[in-house]
């Protein structure tokens, strides 16, 4: 709600706070997948995931709070990993590439996601 007491979503009018900043994030993140669009991919019980399959993914963790994540690929494929904290609107890559079965650690923190991005050789 705006000082006026509109409601953004009911009304329509400026976006008002963080959202225009939220908002430009989450374009920021659709923009950068192949394509430009987050396909579903199926997915844990606990986690959804968009992407491209062998190419792209991109797991949300929401409420839940994780400290780590093991994730199991394909063997072969090397993937580029970054934890996207989507409150704090920060990316940070990890170094180095993963392939096949890893462990990611995370914060245990909560709106955190995994983009894994297959690494060009």
């Amino acid at each position: 709600m705006n000082p006026e007491e509109v409601l953004w979503w009911s009304k329509g009018g400026k976006l008002t706070g963080s959202s225009p900043d939220r908002i430009a994030f989450l374009r920021r993140i659709v923009e950068e997948s192949p394509g430009g669009v987050l396909d579903p991919l199926p997915s844990d019980w606990d986690v959804p995931c968009a992407g491209v399959k062998d190419d792209y993914y991109l797991y949300y963790f929401g409420f839940n709070q994780p400290k780590f994540r093991n994730m199991n690929r394909k063997a072969g494929i090397h993937y580029r990993v970054e934890i996207i904290d989507t409150w704090n609107m920060t990316v940070e890559t990890l170094p180095g590439t993963y392939e096949g079965s890893f462990r990611i650690e995370l914060p245990g923190t909560q709106y955190m996601a995994v983009r894994l991005t297959r690494a060009v050789s």
